[in-house]
């Protein structure tokens, strides 16, 4: 896959998706689990383990957490997923300012950001 803005904004586009079901679906801050819309979690699991993978394979650790981690149509799985994809979003920018400075890497994103614990 190609590093460069247009990945970024599908990071982006991916990333508030969760957010808009996480916040769709509390009220008061109280998580209203059981109202989730299960086809939309769906999509956006598929769509964020098919970035993942393209970007690292079945050995990319955040391939392996998402997949772990992230299963049931909950806010705490959503909140888990948001957290990965800002770390991903973070090594992609890294990989990007890098080709801009003329740090071409063809090893993709590189190692877990340090923002992902």
């Amino acid at each position: 896959m190609n590093i460069g803005p247009e990945l970024l904004g599908k990071i982006d586009a991916l990333h508030d998706m969760a957010r808009e079901l996480v916040e769709r679906d509390q009220i008061h801050g109280i998580a209203v689990e059981y109202e989730f819309n299960v086809c939309v979690f769906d999509q956006w699991r598929r769509k964020v383990n098919d970035l993942l993978y393209s970007l690292g394979g079945c050995e990319d650790i955040y391939y392996q957490r998402f997949s772990r981690d992230v299963v049931q149509p909950r806010v705490k799985d959503l909140e888990e997923g948001l957290r990965i994809l800002a770390a991903v979003r973070d090594d992609v920018a890294r990989a990007v300012h890098k080709q801009t400075m003329g740090f071409h890497t063809e090893s993709g994103p590189g190692r877990p950001s340090v923002s992902y614990h």
